[in-house]
Formats: structure tokens, C-alpha cells, sequence
């Protein structure tokens, strides 16, 4: 089981870091011009998630790695990291969907390409979280 947490631990590293660069990189969202558009600030607050989600899942994977003396203080800090990674996964899928939104117009990129992007990494990342979450109760 250790290795599967390791790897699904790996799995949310990465998740996170592609939520944090996704709206500024392939799945870029409108520039800023004469008006800031509504996805600007959705990429800015997904940028914060996807770096929260990186970070906590780095903490997983230290804390893991350190072998500490008692499995149930492990376990117990890994059942609340996976869930604030899940918290966070559906932050990131909210965000673009119905918190804040992107560009009301079909043909926008941001429409089109980033908001299915990011709630496509959003799900993903709820899944892993919520798989890592049962094998941490499970433990």
C-alpha cells in the first residue's frame, strides 16, 4: 500500500503543478487588456490552488518518507491532508464552473479550452485524494 500512496502522492504533485500552470501556459486564459475579463481572476485563484495542492501532497510525501515511530499519528495526518487536497479539488473545479466562471462567449479560449481543462484536473485530483484518503483510513 505504501508504494500505491507514493505513487498517487506523485500523481497530485503533478495535478497540482498543471492546475497552477494551465491558465497561464496551454490552456491560457484572455490577456489583460482594456477591461479585465472574469478568467483572470480565475486563473489567479487557480494558481493558488494548484500551488496549495503541490504543497500539501509534498508534506504527504515527506511525511511518508520520514518513517515516523507511530503509524496512527501518520495515518491520522494523512487522512486530513487527503482531505484538504479533496477541499481544494473541488475549489478548482467551483472556481471556473460557478464561482467565479470565464468569458460568457462560446468561441472564447477560455470557454472552450480552459474551463474543461482545469475541471478535468480538478476531478482527477478529487479521485486521487479521495482514493488516498480511504487507504489512509484503511491503514
Amino acid at each position: 500500500m505504501k508504494n500505491v500512496k507514493k505513487i498517487i502522492t506523485a500523481l497530485l504533485i503533478v495535478l497540482g503543478l498543471l492546475i497552477a500552470a494551465a491558465p497561464y501556459t496551454f490552456a491560457a486564459v484572455c490577456p489583460v487588456g482594456e477591461k479585465v475579463m472574469k478568467c483572470h481572476w480565475s486563473a489567479r485563484i487557480e494558481l493558488f490552488l494548484g500551488i496549495e495542492i503541490a504543497v500539501l501532497a509534498i508534506i504527504q510525501l515527506v511525511i511518508n518518507f520520514k518513517g515516523f515511530k507511530s503509524p496512527d499519528f501518520v495515518s491520522g495526518i494523512n487522512s486530513g491532508i487527503s482531505l484538504a487536497l479533496a477541499a481544494n479539488a473541488l475549489g478548482v473545479i467551483l472556481v471556473p464552473s460557478a464561482l467565479i466562471g470565464v468569458c460568457a462567449k462560446a468561441m472564447m479560449h477560455c470557454n472552450s479550452v480552459t474551463r474543461p481543462t482545469l475541471i478535468v484536473f480538478g476531478i482527477l485530483t478529487l479521485v486521487l485524494s479521495l482514493v488516498d484518503f480511504a487507504i489512509s483510513v484503511k491503514e
